[in-house]
């Protein structure tokens, strides 16, 4: 099977006329299609997600492996969710390399909203002892959280400021979320604890400010556009809704769509997240930096052979390679990163395995990558020279998958 490029309307065509084909895949050995086709046909068949789609890729464009199941094909598009986050963190690193920004820049040097920042406490509040910088950020050590964490104290301060996750409010602007977020108080004092947040969301605001263009506007000049990642949009032309996956929960009933609104359970804190699949073709929803954009399985590999490939894809560099081996080390000292467990470290805009006993994973040392709350996952292994990209659009159950078919990868390198 080939990875093929998305096919937008005609609208569109004048932007895509540089659009090139990646390398021609090399076929799986018939042992490894065997056995990563069953994992994803066991995904679907269990009733763990409804649709799923998973690439293996080598730094030079090499198909190592490509499946779908459940009707995803290879121009299907996912919601991303957290798998945006990586994209936005390379879009403020392109801004650091310009000179145009700091990594200690303190956050109201470029959002004076957020000056006078209180850390959440017993009596009430402490006043910060100092500004976030956009080093913390780039590390969730900011101190913010997400209202779906349900931290006591944080989740009721959110929906008091009516903070919005970056998956809902398709009618709200970056400034207006961003002012609510500056409003409430902060988990804890900046660089002190690893703390997963809309730290992100706000990487995307400052951004904006440092750039002058909307954050959508930015990741297609810099990234996007030049890695011919055709896909890649904040904004979903109404045009191809029948290549987007259908969002789904599971419920005791089994698997159901998503609807705008609904209050999806996320069962590791017991919160819950509001989600508006819809969102995603709003025209006028803000483009969140940390949950907003939409790919398909081929173009979000373009942006991991890039970061393979130490900042470069096809003759166009994206970053310099010292920039993205900073980007892709543990940059915590060694605080628990509590949502991947044991073994983990975090970067900016990565956790990278350190010890993978301690992960339970087959993955070395220094494997990077990220995961979205619609059910995608991403893992690029830098000392095998590869990428494994899983899709599905299956709320919380779609993270396991992703582990699981990468682990199952992993087994046939083994063979």
């Amino acid at each position: 099977m080939m990875l093929r490029r998305h096919l937008w309307p005609l609208a569109l065509l004048p932007l895509l006329a540089c659009a090139g084909q990646d390398r021609a895949p090399t076929a799986a050995t018939p042992s490894r299609q065997a056995v990563l086709d069953g994992a994803l046909r066991q995904q679907v068949e269990g009733g763990k997600v409804a649709a799923i789609s998973a690439v293996v890729i080598r730094a030079d464009g090499e198909v190592l492996y490509e499946g779908h199941a459940g009707g995803a094909n290879p121009d299907s598009l996912f919601r991303l969710a957290s798998m945006t986050k990586p994209v936005t963190s390379v879009a403020v690193m392109t801004l650091v390399e310009d000179g145009r920004l700091r990594l200690d820049d303190p956050l109201a040097k470029h959002l004076p909203e957020f000056r006078g920042l209180r850390v959440r406490e017993a009596n009430g509040g402490l006043v910060a002892a100092r500004q976030p910088t956009i080093r913390d950020l780039l590390r969730h050590m900011g101190g913010f959280s997400y209202s779906f964490l349900n931290l006591p104290g944080m989740v009721e301060a959110y929906a008091r400021e009516g903070v919005d996750d970056g998956l809902a409010a398709p009618g709200r602007t970056t400034r207006d979320n961003m002012r609510r977020l500056a409003r409430a108080p902060l988990q804890a004092q900046p660089g002190t604890v690893w703390a997963y947040s809309l730290a992100t969301d706000v990487l995307g605001a400052v951004v904006e400010r440092v750039s002058g263009k909307p954050l959508d506007a930015y990741i297609q000049e810099r990234i996007a556009g030049p890695l011919r990642m055709t896909s890649f949009a904040f904004h979903v032309p109404e045009a191809v809704r029948p290549r987007m996956v259908a969002a789904m929960q599971p419920t005791p009933e089994g698997l159901r769509p998503i609807r705008s609104g609904d209050r999806v359970p996320y069962p590791l804190t017991r919160g819950t997240w509001v989600s508006d699949p819809e969102r995603a073709f709003s025209r006028t929803a803000y483009p969140s930096g940390g949950a907003g954009a939409t790919a398909h399985l081929g173009d979000y590999a373009r942006f991991t052979r890039m970061l393979l490939n130490g900042g470069e894809l096809d003759g166009v560099r994206i970053l310099k390679a010292e920039t993205v081996a900073e980007m892709t080390r543990g940059q915590t000292g060694g605080l628990p990163v509590n949502l991947r467990g044991a073994g983990y470290d975090f970067g900016y805009g990565f956790s990278v395995v350190t010890d993978p006993a301690g992960a339970k994973t087959r993955q070395p040392v220094g494997t990077y990558g990220w995961g979205g709350i619609y059910g995608t996952g991403f893992f690029v292994d830098p000392v095998n020279r590869l990428a494994t990209i899983v899709m599905t659009q299956t709320a919380t159950n779609g993270g396991a998958a992703a582990n699981e078919v990468r682990e199952a990868f992993y087994g046939t390198m083994a063979q």
